[in-house]
């Protein structure tokens, strides 16, 4: 078996600071003026200027900032080649900023997790290379003869292909016994400052129950353990530098497997706490805090829908006693940051790495008078804009696709089914994909009306849909998603869906707006989901807006379970927002019919916060 194993490591190396030492503050008050910025990926220029321009560094680069808290939050590495040179700026930054009596805080991202774990896929040819000084060419050429010797004459390009010049010192660097591996370890995976939240990603329920110091106590270890096992594992040589990273549990144990058997047939037997660290290391792997549902990981609060995310995300801010949420970690849709949930959460990733995001740098501003933020290159600071609404297609914001639909230029591009046709609608230089169903004038605007109930309680899964005529016919022209699928197709091609939004919670709001409409004509052919993202959509409302109180035939063995927020929204609703949003859709007896089921709706059991799901 090839060895290419790096130096020893051990466990207690991994642990900078004695057991008895405090931990480390998380948690900040008092402070007059925060600063933030997101997701560097080694874009060493954008953030230099981007910190001269705000008057964080001088023009040697030097602290400037006096008093000030920066928070960085987090991926300095991956996808540029300066990630090293960024990485030098800030921890020299952050002695310089103690002194001056500021705070340079750098909350952890999931690319340095990768990096310091040994997930590379995202590491630039170019960060490699800025290691060549630390990786000693006696080792290396060491390292290239094992291989050759291993793989047979004429491998040497093989190694340099998947070892390229640097990646042994990036390793040694990057690793738990390296400079730059000991100072990621001992950064935090979040913080708070005044009433504001900083994290990579952001909150899933993994972290409920858990105070500020706790998540931080508990990533670390899961990071630790996960390395600590690592190093035990290449010590007996089932684990080896270069195996891909998803796959390192399967090859343990494969290796197990094969010396075992090969100890048996000689009569000897295998070392039984090996077969034990094999075990914790696959369920190290698979810890709840290094997944997708991971504090740098999780997408919700970024791209899910703001009804079903906030019973995640609203009861977490209040369990860590703040007010705001700032995260990178999912770029913002336009390159400007962004806030949702009513400003309680800031989205700042406008994609500083012009190369591989063709985005901006861009810096946020907290402070007393308020929060704004200053793009480099641009001379003063802006306030931040709601992102506004995003459906079908989620590429558009809905207000866009609302005047494409009811001005722009159809094209039909084919027959879908009975009554119903695929088109192309062109407005403004854009090209939005819809459906043309025929409908009855009746027919037609309770679809209508069911687009605008949604709008009206913020739930954003039925497309946008308007009354328009096509070839001489009337309907209704309904947006879709760029690509799409109906619940009929998942289950005929037992497709498997994916995304980072829960399918769950999106269909609890199916039930509950079925509920509310009365509707009876729920079929998996009117249930459509985002075939890239699997978002959940909902059309087909013909059989809606009657005049029973009872839940639909397909919901009374299992009723919905409403979350809070939609309680309240739904709560919200009376006779008179009732008869401004559908006052020419439907009659008074029909609005009525709708506070009706409203009440039946909020007498159902409400969701347990504690059973919202995040994934």
């Amino acid at each position: 078996m090839l060895n290419l194993r790096l130096p020893n490591l051990f466990l207690a190396c991994l642990v900078s600071m004695p057991a008895s030492a405090p931990a480390a503050q998380v948690q900040f008050n008092g402070v007059d003026r925060v600063v933030a910025f997101a997701d560097v990926h080694g874009a060493y220029t954008e953030l230099v200027t981007l910190l001269r321009e705000t008057g964080i560094v001088d023009a040697q680069d030097h602290w400037a900032a006096g008093r000030t808290h920066v928070v960085s939050l987090g991926d300095l590495l991956d996808r540029g080649a300066d990630s090293r040179k960024v990485m030098d700026l800030l921890m020299r930054l952050q002695g310089e900023a103690a002194t001056a009596g500021g705070q340079l805080h750098v909350v952890l991202g999931n690319h340095e997790a990768m990096n310091v774990l040994g997930d590379l896929r995202y590491v630039d040819p170019g960060e490699y290379a800025s290691y060549v000084d630390v990786e000693s060419a006696a080792e290396r050429a060491d390292r290239r003869k094992a291989w050759e010797a291993a793989q047979g004459p004429g491998s040497g390009a093989a190694f340099d292909q998947k070892f390229p010049p640097g990646y042994f010192g990036h390793r040694a660097a990057l690793g738990p016994r390296g400079k730059y591996g000991q100072w990621l370890l001992s950064l935090p995976v979040a913080i708070a400052v005044n009433d504001t939240l900083f994290m990579h990603a952001g909150p899933s329920n993994v972290l409920r129950s858990m105070s500020l110091p706790e998540v931080n106590l508990r990533y670390r270890t899961a990071l630790v353990d996960y390395l600590g096992l690592e190093d035990r594992l290449e010590q007996a040589r089932l684990l080896q530098p270069g195996d891909e990273y998803r796959a390192r549990s399967k090859l343990a144990r494969e290796r197990l497997a094969v010396m075992t058997a090969a100890a048996s047939t000689g009569g000897g037997t295998t070392d039984g706490a090996l077969t034990d660290a094999v075990q914790r290391f696959e369920a190290a792997a698979n810890s709840d805090l290094l997944s997708a549902d991971g504090p740098n990981w999780y997408r919700g609060a970024a791209l899910c829908n703001e009804v079903a995310e906030a019973d995640v995300m609203l009861p977490l801010l209040q369990q860590f006693g703040v007010a705001r949420l700032v995260v990178g970690h999912t770029p913002t849709r336009d390159q400007r940051a962004a806030s949702r949930f009513d400003g309680r959460v800031v989205k700042l990733d406008a994609g500083m790495n012009r190369a591989a995001y063709k985005g901006r740098a861009a810096a946020l501003f907290i402070e007393p008078s308020g929060l704004s933020v200053r793009y480099a290159g641009e001379p003063t600071a802006v306030p931040i804009k709601p992102e506004g609404l995003f459906v079908a297609p989620n590429e558009l914001d809905d207000a866009s696709v609302l005047a494409a639909l009811r001005d722009g230029d159809v094209t039909v591009d084919g027959p879908r089914g009975p009554n119903e046709m695929n088109v192309s609608v062109n407005h403004g230089g854009k090209r939005i994909p819809a459906i043309f169903q025929v409908r009855t004038e009746v027919a037609a605007r309770k679809e209508v009306a069911a687009y605008r109930l949604d709008r009206q309680l913020g739930l954003g899964i039925v497309p946008v849909t308007v009354e328009r005529e096509v070839q001489g016919q009337r309907g209704v022209l309904q947006g879709r998603p760029l690509k799409w699928v109906t619940q009929t197709e998942v289950q005929q091609q037992q497709l498997r869906g994916g995304g980072w939004c829960g399918a769950e919670p999106q269909f609890q709001l199916v039930y509950a707006f079925d509920t509310l409409l009365g509707n009876d004509g729920r079929t998996p052919d009117s249930l459509l989901f985002d075939s890239d993202d699997w978002f959940v959509y909902v059309t087909a409302h013909d059989r809606a807006f009657g005049s029973s109180k009872s839940l639909p035939a397909y919901l009374k063995a299992r009723p919905p379970a409403t979350g809070a927020e939609l309680r309240r929204r739904v709560a919200a609703l009376n006779e008179s927002s009732l008869e401004t949003s559908l006052g020419e859709l439907l009659d008074a007896k029909g609005r009525k019919a709708i506070l009706d089921r409203r009440d039946a709706l909020l007498a159902l059991p409400a969701a347990s916060s504690t059973a919202a799901k995040s994934r």
